[in-house]
C-alpha cells in the first residue's frame, strides 16, 4: 500500500472517531455512557441534557423525605426545574407510613432548602401504606410543609373491613400531612360505605379526615346520614371501629342532631348510629315524637328499625286522640310500662 493510501486510510479513521465521541453525543442529547445513570437533581446538569431510566432522593440528615423514579428525565438549562415523564414516587412520613403517588408526568423544583418540591400530574394515584388509594390529576409534594396536596376533584377508596364494605368517596380537594398522617378532603364531600347486612350508608359533609395509619374517618359540616328511610343531620359525625379496627360498628353524630324516619322525628344533642346492635342510642336531652305522642327522657333508644322504642327517665306528652282504647299508667308511652333498678323505662312496640 503506498504512503499516500496510508495517510488517507489513517484521516478517515480520525474522522469517524471524532463523530462517534463528539458529534454523536450531542445530536442524542446525553453521552451514552449515562444512559442508566442515578440523578440528583441538585447537581446542575448540561443544557438540554436527556436523561433515560431516571432514580432520584430527596433525603436531609433524618432520613429520606422521598423517592422518585421515572422513565425519561429533561432539563434545558442548569438549576431549572427538571420535567419527569411515567413518574413514582414514594413519600416517607411520620410512624413508617408511605405514600406512594404514580402519574403520567411530572416536575421536580429547586428549593432554597436542597430538598426538593415535586410535583405529578396525568392520572394520579396515590396509595397509602393502610390501603387508602386516591384519584386525582395533580398531586404536589411542598417539601417546607411536608404535605401532599390536590386542588381539584379527588376520588377516594378505603379499604374493606372483614364485612367487605369498603368505602368509595368524593371531595373537591385534598391534602394530606405527612407529619400528622392526617388527610382531609374538601367541598362536597360524598360517601357511601356497605355496612352489616348489605345495607349502604351514605353521607355528605363539608369536610372529611381520614389517616394514614388506620381507619380513622370523621365528617365535619353540615352532616346528613342516610341509612335506609332514616334521616341524621348535625354538625359533626365519627366513625368508630372495633378494637382491631376490622369492621364498622358505629356512627356518631353530634353537635345538635336531628332524625327523621317516615312515621318519627326525633332531636338530641348526639345520636348514635349502632350497626352492630342495630340500636339508634338519643342521648341528651333527646326528645321523639310519633303520631302526635312526645316523648322525652334521659337516653332514647329505637331498637329493631325503630320498631321498639326504650326510654329511661319517661316523661311523655300523649295526643289525646291516641289514647282511646289505650290503658294509661305512670312511665307508659302507647304501651305496657317496664321498670329497671334506679330508673324509669317506658317501652313502645310499634
Amino acid at each position: 500500500m503506498s504512503r499516500r493510501n496510508s495517510s488517507i486510510l489513517l484521516l478517515l479513521f480520525v474522522i469517524l472517531v471524532v463523530e462517534i465521541i463528539i458529534i454523536a453525543p450531542k445530536e442524542v442529547g446525553v453521552p451514552p455512557e449515562s444512559a442508566k445513570t442515578t440523578l440528583n437533581p441538585k447537581v446542575p446538569a448540561g443544557s438540554g441534557e436527556v436523561i433515560q431510566g431516571v432514580q432520584s432522593v430527596g433525603a436531609t440528615a433524618q432520613g429520606k423525605e422521598w423517592e422518585l423514579w421515572a422513565d425519561k428525565a429533561h432539563r434545558a438549562k442548569p438549576d431549572q426545574d427538571l420535567s419527569i415523564e411515567r413518574v413514582k414516587v414514594k413519600f416517607y412520613a411520620s410512624s413508617g407510613v408511605v405514600y406512594t403517588v404514580t402519574g403520567n408526568a411530572g416536575k421536580v423544583f429547586p428549593t432554597a432548602s436542597g430538598i426538593n418540591d415535586v410535583t405529578v400530574t396525568g392520572n394520579v394515584i396515590t396509595r397509602s401504606s393502610n390501603g387508602h388509594v386516591f384519584k386525582t390529576e395533580t398531586m404536589f409534594y411542598d417539601s417546607k410543609k411536608k404535605k401532599l396536596s390536590s386542588p381539584s376533584h379527588v376520588e377516594m377508596t378505603s379499604p374493606p373491613d372483614k364485612n367487605g364494605g369498603e368505602m368509595v368517596l368524593t371531595g373537591g380537594n385534598m391534602f394530606a400531612d405527612l407529619g400528622t398522617n392526617e388527610i382531609e378532603i374538601n367541598k362536597d364531600v360524598r360517601a357511601k360505605k356497605k355496612i352489616k347486612d348489605g345495607k349502604i350508608a351514605q353521607i355528605n359533609s363539608n369536610r372529611a379526615v381520614f389517616n394514614g395509619r388506620n381507619k380513622m374517618a370523621n365528617f365535619f359540616g353540615d352532616v346528613v346520614l342516610d341509612l335506609d328511610t332514616m334521616r341524621v343531620t348535625g354538625p359533626e359525625a365519627k366513625f368508630a371501629y372495633d378494637p382491631k379496627m376490622e369492621s364498622l360498628e358505629s356512627v356518631l353524630v353530634a353537635g345538635g342532631v336531628r332524625v327523621t324516619d317516615t312515621d318519627k322525628f326525633a332531636t338530641s344533642k348526639t345520636v348514635s348510629v349502632n350497626f352492630k346492635d342495630d340500636k339508634v342510642i338519643f342521648n341528651g336531652a333527646p326528645r321523639v315524637v310519633q303520631n302526635g305522642d312526645e316523648l322525652m327522657g334521659d337516653e332514647i333508644v329505637l331498637i329493631d328499625g325503630g320498631r321498639k322504642i326504650q326510654v329511661s327517665n319517661a316523661r311523655a306528652q300523649l295526643d289525646p286522640s291516641s289514647l282511646e282504647g289505650k290503658s294509661i299508667t305512670t312511665g307508659d308511652f302507647g304501651g305496657s310500662s317496664e321498670e329497671n333498678p334506679g330508673a324509669s323505662r317506658a317501652e313502645k312496640k310499634n
